[in-house]
């Protein structure tokens, strides 16, 4: 029977082993537009907004109403609330906050927003070019796949969807895992 210091040598050893045979996933193909479409989740075609109209309901009416953003209430991305006497601000949805790229920003007077109008997603893979056994290169085609509600019509002519466009990006080996690299 083995006494415990001998278990945890066994142990040790049998972990040493695992972890020293354990080799990283080959980037391939399929690899590496998997990590691109993860990775790219909030990216696209940003705009900016502004989420508060401090002055839409004053004497002296400037600035937007909810009235002026019932398209974007209507798809559920936003809720238009109203404040004192004077103004009002929107509040983003669970749906909404999917699209929203970081954190609101601004001032007491104007609280402005990052959207995403067009979303985008890496296609396929045009070519993989390993620099180093810890490095590689990926270049991609990509498209603008959908109009998001905070899309306009000036938006919606000026960027087609499903037009094959070319992207590169740097791939890092960390943790025997393959990354974007930043």
């Amino acid at each position: 029977m083995l006494n415990h210091v001998a278990k945890a040598l066994i142990g040790f050893i049998s972990c040493f082993i695992l972890s020293a045979c354990h080799k990283p996933a080959v980037l391939d193909d399929s690899l590496a537009l998997s990590i691109l479409n993860q990775s790219q989740q909030k990216m696209g075609y940003a705009v900016n907004i502004v989420s508060n109209s401090p002055t839409a309901r004053d004497k002296k009416i400037s600035g937007w109403s909810c009235a002026d953003k019932a398209d974007w209430v209507g798809a559920g991305v936003v809720k238009c609330n109203k404040s004192g006497r004077s103004g009002v601000y929107l509040t983003f949805t669970t749906k909404g906050k999917k699209l929203l790229i970081g954190e609101l920003w601004g001032n007491s007077g104007v609280r402005n927003a990052r959207v995403l109008a067009v979303t985008r997603h890496a296609q396929s893979i045009n070519a993989i070019t390993l620099i180093n056994k810890n490095k590689a290169k990926v270049s991609y085609n990509w498209v603008y796949d959908k109009h998001t509600p905070f899309s306009n019509d000036h938006l919606k002519k000026l960027i087609p969807l499903n037009a094959p466009k070319t992207g590169e990006a740097n791939f890092i080996l960390r943790d025997k895992q393959w990354k974007i690299e930043n």
